[in-house]
């Protein structure tokens, strides 16, 4: 287990993500004491951040934020409002999870405009153990959101313009 003092820089955590074969790189943001941000390769790749929040400071927070493609956002477009009103229940329902929060940008009436899911332990609480299964826990609450946007908007990867957008949302 950490100390306060322990997370009042990212040396450690940076050795975890080394550890855990991923590459961190610091990015300076006003809202966080430090960020580092590191790319988890898979289907889907994953941009992330984790973030010691100044406002937390015994805290470290795993943040991975997603926004549809303009491909999703025309199809959700044209589901009807019960369609519609469904894909927000089941997106909340998806990420109604014990182990992360989340955070949905937009109204029911419209397609999310971003999607964060986070995963915020203290340093009373954190080891490599309990940061690998935060980080885990992150991921795959992000891939079956990936997977929720595809199988009911369909698959960017096949339509013009590209791929689902991984959002850098730790410092906004």
């Amino acid at each position: 287990m950490l100390t306060k003092e322990d997370v009042a820089t990212s040396t450690i955590v940076e050795g975890w993500l080394r550890d855990l074969s991923l590459t961190p790189t610091p990015r300076a943001d006003n809202a966080n004491t430090w960020n580092l941000e590191f790319t988890v390769a898979g289907a889907p790749t994953l941009v992330m951040n984790v973030v010691n929040p100044k406002s937390l400071p015994r805290g470290v927070m795993l943040v991975c934020g997603l926004s549809p493609m303009p491909a999703h956002v025309t199809a959700f477009q044209g589901l009807t409002a019960q369609q519609r009103t469904a894909f927000w229940k089941d997106l909340r329902s998806l990420l109604s999870r014990e182990s992360v929060e989340f955070q949905i940008d937009g109204v029911v009436a419209e397609c999310p405009k971003a999607v964060r899911v986070t995963a915020l332990h203290f340093d009373d609480g954190l080891s490599l153990d309990t940061f690998a299964r935060a980080l885990s826990s992150v991921c795959k609450a992000c891939a079956d959101l990936v997977v929720l946007f595809t199988e009911r908007l369909g698959d960017p990867n096949v339509s013009p313009g590209g791929e689902f957008a991984a959002q850098k949302t730790a410092t906004q």
